[in-house]
């Protein structure tokens, strides 16, 4: 930033501190649908007794999120294989809400669990670099995403096998820590383009960097840093974020949700509140904007001048 500052003739801004956001993840309860015993005995042919009698009960209520998921999932299968209940009010109104407690358990497992938690967390560095967390992540998270995708498609639930490797999935992907990761760093590229952008704003008033559009040595040496520096380590930073973000929309855009909107999901995911990622977009293309502006005003342009020479 001080570079920044001397190349554009500007005093010196201290980046502000760098903290995490606390963004209030929306309210998302499952509901406290009951079956009574006599509707209970007429799913008897259907097998489903035992997880109503466990669900009705105060210790069936308090599972983890993975383990209340695959109940959730079970229950509401079954209700949906015993067809000819279908015209009893009770049994349509429970599949309904049943329908709507499955995908609750699937954003509640995404952003409220433990897994969710680890995966924010920063406590060690699995990774060097953004783009090894980037990747490590779309790998990790395909077999998490394709399984929670089936639940909300209604397919059968999984067997017990799979199901174990669905908690080991679970557990790689949540040590990937790229969740936290990728919030820290749409944190400080924020905090560095705002402040950036102040100070190419002041450049651009004062119109000083290149008096009558002549090229002059400070608007060379800013085209040499932008080419050089900006273009070789800042920009690729920048662009490392963005796809980032581009691609963990991408992952989660393909989840058939309801109950949420998949930019609401993201803000979770990314312990963002709504509208943070637009703004870093936003700031980012003032930037570039603002350096395309510096440039113009010296007659200079971003890319080396090519000759036959």
């Amino acid at each position: 930033m001080d570079r920044i500052a001397s190349i554009l003739g500007q005093d010196p801004i201290a980046l502000p501190p760098q903290t995490r956001i606390k963004a209030q993840t929306p309210d998302l309860d499952l509901s406290d649908t009951r079956i009574s015993f006599g509707d209970a005995l007429e799913l008897g042919e259907c097998g489903l007794l035992p997880l109503i009698a466990e669900r009705n009960s105060s210790l069936g209520r308090q599972k983890q999120e993975s383990t209340r998921l695959m109940y959730e999932w079970a229950l509401k299968y079954g209700l949906d294989q015993c067809s000819p209940l279908n015209d009893q009010e009770w049994f349509q109104k429970a599949r309904i809400a049943k329908t709507k407690d499955v995908e609750a358990s699937v954003i509640k497992l995404l952003t409220q669990s433990e897994e969710a938690d680890r995966i924010h967390s920063k406590i060690n560095q699995p990774f060097a670099t953004l783009a090894e967390s980037r990747i490590e992540y779309i790998n990790r998270t395909q077999p998490v995403a394709q399984l929670l995708t089936q639940a909300l498609r209604k397919a059968a639930p999984p067997s017990n096998a799979t199901i174990t490797q669905f908690e080991e999935s679970l557990l790689t992907w949540s040590q990937t820590q790229h969740h936290g990761s990728l919030h820290q760093a749409i944190i400080e590229a924020r905090i560095w383009l705002q402040t950036a952008n102040t100070l190419q704003r002041s450049a651009l008033e004062a119109n000083q960097m290149c008096p009558m559009g002549t090229p002059t040595e400070r608007g060379r040496n800013m085209q040499i840093f932008i080419r050089n520096y900006f273009g070789g380590t800042i920009q690729p930073k920048l662009s490392s974020i963005t796809r980032g973000l581009d691609e963990l929309n991408s992952i989660w855009s393909g989840l058939p949700i309801t109950l949420w909107t998949h930019d609401t999901l993201v803000d979770a995911l990314l312990a963002l509140p709504p509208g943070y990622r637009g703004e870093l977009r936003k700031e980012l293309g003032m930037h570039i904007t603002n350096w395309q502006r510096l440039l113009q005003s010296c007659g200079l342009s971003a890319r080396a001048d090519t000759t036959n020479s």
